[in-house]
């Protein structure tokens, strides 16, 4: 009888998975966001921290116009656990319900962010019933010097029980309000959790508990066993989600950046050096995806882009040099989403972008899950970028580094360049960028590449919209998308002696 139970479940899971409307998927190469059964990139930006709560501000400004005018296909959106249960075990949706019929007016989809326990490390969304329960029915973290933090402790059973229960009763109403339509695209869990003070919470519980897993006190040490109760508790509220609705799930992360000790940063989040303490943890949680405001953009994303682990940037600072970096993200690491802070108070710098990118989305999404995605970055302190496809080496180039440009000689103003590269076969390369020139030669070092043609194109049609020969090639040089443009271009080449 158990044997025909769990076979009958097996003949089940099948189905039921073909009929979920958003899951994380490997195809290829890569794992891919997938929307009723087709990839998605997630061309994307993140409300400032208050706008959501509150339908008439945000329909004051006319920021979902706004921002489908701007070429985002995704928006990230709060949802506080202050609103949605104001009194213990009455819940109130009507917020979440406003998002969702506002994205779906729009053709907008939404990632919603759970600001349930901790934001920011903080305690500051938890309801006005749970705030009056600290140091009573719920505990407060101390440092381990005794001083007490408005940060909810990781060790709480009560917070914990209260948490999962709010967002189970949140993924559920998201179930029978969205399953069949897929508005929802994953959901953030949590907010840059983190200890502050200390590298670890303190007190006679959790200083038992720590010496009885016989760590030493270094820095590292307390840091990562703060991570394995972060980890398990933001895994246990993810895993009381999906219980009741199994999207993507995912936790973003406050970088450990600027030569900060942990307690000075956020301790014991997501950060890359603590990974397998969160995946092994927090099984529930699909990504752990890095909230990028400091210099070193490559560098950061690259700790993040990992086999176990598919890049998605829920949180960038706003700047012009977003342009660029959607362009690489979605060609070196394929991502499945690029998402710049604050996004409703200006959108601007990433709409040219989105704008050019939307028109091709489902063939870089081929490309990604083939392995022939490619891409390249350059700035003032790394102006050069060289890549290999097949046979053939591109020395790809800041646009600022030719005479001609408007950029020239004004390097400490550069706004970055990148490339996205496609490999289109026959001995052809899609581009699609901002800012930056190719040159192009035999990866064996074989006699020269030449440019047999380059074709401005609009969409993924790849029909010609002009052919670029003379000035705009350099005289066959080079494929160049100059400073302050945005453009795609089908480059085909031949060898010769």
């Amino acid at each position: 009888m158990k044997r025909i139970a769990i076979l009958s479940v097996l003949l089940i899971l099948p189905l039921l998975c073909a009929g979920q409307s958003v899951k994380l998927q490997k195809n290829g190469n890569t794992t891919q966001l997938y929307l009723h059964g087709e990839p998605f990139i997630m061309l994307a930006g993140e409300l400032a921290n208050s706008s959501a709560s509150s339908g008439e501000y945000m329909d004051s400004r006319n920021s979902w116009e706004y921002l489908r005018d701007c070429g985002l296909n995704t928006v990230l959106a709060p949802v506080y656990w202050e609103l949605i249960e104001p009194e213990e075990g009455r819940f109130d949706f009507s917020s979440v319900d406003y998002l969702i019929d506002s994205a779906r007016k729009n053709d907008l989809h939404l990632v919603l962010l759970w600001f349930g326990t901790w934001k920011n490390s903080m305690s500051c969304y938890v309801p006005s019933w749970v705030k009056k329960g600290f140091g009573k029915r719920f505990t407060l973290a101390k440092t381990t010097d005794g001083h007490t933090q408005e940060i909810i402790s990781a060790l709480d059973g009560n917070a914990l029980k209260a948490d999962c229960k709010a967002f189970a009763s949140l993924m559920r109403h998201l179930k029978d309000r969205d399953a069949s339509t897929g508005t929802v695209l994953m959901v953030q869990v949590e907010n840059e959790i983190g200890m502050l003070g200390t590298a670890r919470e303190g007190g006679s519980q959790v200083d038992r508990l720590f010496r009885k897993e016989g760590s030493d006190d270094s820095l590292s040490s307390q840091e990562r066993f703060q991570g394995k109760l972060y980890a398990r508790y933001a895994g246990a509220v993810a895993a009381a989600g999906k219980a009741e609705y199994d999207i993507p799930m995912y936790v973003n992360v406050a970088l450990n950046s600027r030569g900060r000790k942990p307690g000075e940063y956020p301790s014991a989040g997501p950060l890359s050096h603590l990974m397998d303490i969160w995946k092994s943890e927090a099984p529930a949680i699909d990504l752990l995806s890095p909230d990028i405001y400091d210099d070193g953009f490559a560098d950061w994303i690259a700790q993040y882009s990992k086999e176990n682990n598919q890049l998605f940037i829920p949180e960038i600072r706003r700047e012009k040099a977003n342009a660029a970096r959607v362009f690489y993200v979605l060609g070196r690491h394929a991502a499945i989403g690029f998402s710049p802070f604050s996004i409703d108070d200006g959108a601007q710098d990433t709409a040219p972008s989105y704008h050019l990118l939307e028109k091709f989305l489902p063939l870089i999404a081929q490309k990604q899950a083939q392995g022939k995605a490619y891409g390249v970055l350059v700035d003032k302190d790394s102006p050069e970028s060289v890549v290999t496809i097949n046979d053939v080496t591109f020395t790809c180039r800041h646009d600022g580094t030719i005479s001609w440009s408007p950029a020239y000689g004004d390097k400490e103003n550069w706004n970055e360049g990148a490339f996205l590269i496609l490999d289109m076969g026959d001995d052809t390369y899609l581009f699609l960028g901002t800012a930056c020139v190719a040159t192009m030669k035999p990866s064996d070092g074989k006699g020269h590449i030449g440019i047999m043609s380059i074709d401005e194109v609009s969409d993924s049609s790849l029909e010609r919209v002009r052919r670029l020969n003379g000035d705009e090639d350099h005289q066959g040089r080079h494929l160049r998308i100059s400073y302050g443009d945005v453009g795609a271009q089908l480059l085909k080449v031949y060898r010769y002696e």
